[in-house]
């Protein structure tokens, strides 16, 4: 149920989002079609979640709903570490119960905090993937393009993430070592 997540994230402007795809595209890969993802994302009125470095989304897919639990991990030069839990949901609806009962702090009491979680921020964006092999690893690459809003702002998402699916996280610095030699 947990897998342990290394990824990279980088803010794109769009005018260079051909670039970046042809660099990434020069590793042997295979292309997928974009999707349409909506996400709600959960926190108390208090940030509990935040105070435990965890962070708690709905993921939605066409009619298919995912919860996912991001807990405390690494972050060094911006290379994200850290456990993630995702449970498939019949409907777009929490259900902290679903979770291994060790993810939370001792003395947690489950029922009140879901009680407490409210919707902060949404996101709705196409999600165009990639898998590259780079040496002999898999290194899942995304676009997200679309928006983030909460209450009544609203701000654009332009972003590439590269996430380890297989092999060494040096593999994926690899990769996003040919992003970073772009003009």
């Amino acid at each position: 149920m947990s897998d342990y997540e290394t990824e990279l994230k980088f803010a794109v402007k769009p005018e260079a989002i051909t670039a970046v795809v042809a660099a990434l595209t020069t590793f042997p890969h295979q292309h997928f079609r974009a999707v349409r993802l909506t996400n709600s994302y959960f926190e108390t009125a208090d940030d509990t979640l935040r105070q435990w470095d965890m962070g708690l989304r709905i993921r939605g897919c066409d009619t298919e709903y995912e919860m996912t639990l991001k807990t405390a991990g690494n972050d060094i030069g911006g290379l994200h570490q850290r456990p993630e839990y995702n449970i498939p949901l019949s409907r777009p609806e929490l259900d902290l119960s679903a979770l291994p009962a060790d993810v939370w702090p001792p003395e947690t009491d489950v029922a009140a905090l879901q009680s407490s979680l409210r919707a902060r921020f949404t996101t709705d964006f196409a999600r165009e993937k990639w898998l590259l092999t780079v040496n002999h690893s898999v290194v899942e690459a995304v676009l997200d393009q679309g928006s983030v809003v909460a209450g009544e702002a609203e701000h654009p998402i332009c972003e590439f993430e590269m996430e380890l699916k297989e092999g060494t996280a040096a593999d994926l610095l690899t990769a996003a070592k040919a992003l970073a030699e772009l003009p």
